[in-house]
């Protein structure tokens, strides 16, 4: 009895993440707009997704553990208005004071799931909507105004020749959780959680202070965001980053990461982000159809990115 072997055109797609149905979109895209391959429009792509690209580097690190954060939003907007508040005394420290709020933030999340036992998806609901009353409360129900001529409130408006300084900061932070996620042990112990945390348990892994750390990393990945949104969208808002966190998740899944854990790449996380911030962008270029059709196709790709995977896996599975 002979063995078929595995279908290679399945293999390459299954290895490459969503990198495939990403550049099929840009190709298309330019094909329809040819000016959408122009370098300008491919720098303004980079600075509209930096910002919840962060953010979704910090949700691959939870989900990858078998967790999530619905948090991410509110902790954008918390830590945007602790910038803004902060500015006009000192730049330096409106900086450390929110990421130090997003990181906080990460770790009472982390201390609630590893430690109180709390399911993520309700410990981190709860914090969202604290965060976002909070947020009202410390803005008083308006926007914060960031303090002018201040490099903290000028610097998400660099560019450095065509490329913008906030795409530079978010592909070095990807790198950064590229080389943790994939090359250490901390890395290595997500994706043992996030397959079976009971076996992870038993090979000795600190289970409970992993889990913590991957919190605290998202939410100081968030506060990280915050202080880049306030400065790129001047005044501190307490509506701020509403639906980041669905985008975060939609990014990661997208990009090939499974939402029960332990299976996906940080980089794949690029390609989502990149699907997502396209779509809006060739809208614009369309110029015609509402915003709100955006939100559509990335529902329906996000649904259709699952269902074909699902089925590419059975085939190579089955193959």
């Amino acid at each position: 009895m002979t063995t078929r072997r595995k279908p290679a055109i399945l293999k390459f797609v299954l290895s490459q993440g969503t990198l495939v149905p990403l550049l099929v979109l840009c190709g298309v895209s330019t094909l329809c707009f040819p000016n959408f391959i122009e370098p300008t429009n491919l720098a303004n792509i980079l600075k509209q997704v930096s910002i919840p690209g962060i953010v979704a580097i910090g949700m691959t690190f939870v989900i990858l553990s078998g967790g999530i954060d619905l948090s991410v939003g509110s902790t954008v907007a918390v830590t945007a208005i602790i910038m803004a508040q902060l500015s006009g005394d000192s730049s330096v420290l409106a900086l450390s004071a929110a990421v130090l709020a997003g990181a906080l933030i990460g770790a009472m999340n982390g201390l609630l799931i590893a430690y109180a036992r709390i399911e993520p998806f309700i410990a981190t609901l709860a914090t969202m909507l604290g965060l976002r009353g909070l947020a009202f409360i410390m803005a008083n129900g308006e926007s914060v105004k960031t303090a002018k001529d201040t490099w903290l409130a000028q610097f998400a408006w660099v560019d450095i020749g065509i490329i913008p300084l906030i795409g530079i900061i978010f592909i070095l932070i990807l790198l950064v959780a590229m080389v943790v996620a994939g090359h250490s042990r901390f890395g290595r112990s997500l994706y043992a959680m996030g397959g079976n945390e009971e076996a992870a348990v038993m090979m000795g892994l600190n289970v409970k202070r992993n889990k913590m750390l991957v919190y605290v990393i998202c939410g100081l990945l968030s506060g990280v965001a915050g202080v880049m949104f306030a400065s790129r969208n001047g005044p501190g808002q307490p509506t701020a980053a509403e639906g980041y966190e669905l985008v975060a998740i939609a990014a990661v899944v997208i990009g090939g990461t499974s939402l029960a854990g332990g299976i996906g790449k940080m980089s794949y996380t690029l390609y989502g982000v990149l699907i997502l911030g396209v779509i809006p962008n060739v809208n614009n270029h369309h110029g015609v159809l509402s915003y709100w059709y955006v939100d559509m196709v990335r529902g329906l790709l996000l649904l259709a990115v699952i269902l074909l995977q699902s089925r590419l896996t059975r085939k190579l599975e089955v193959g």
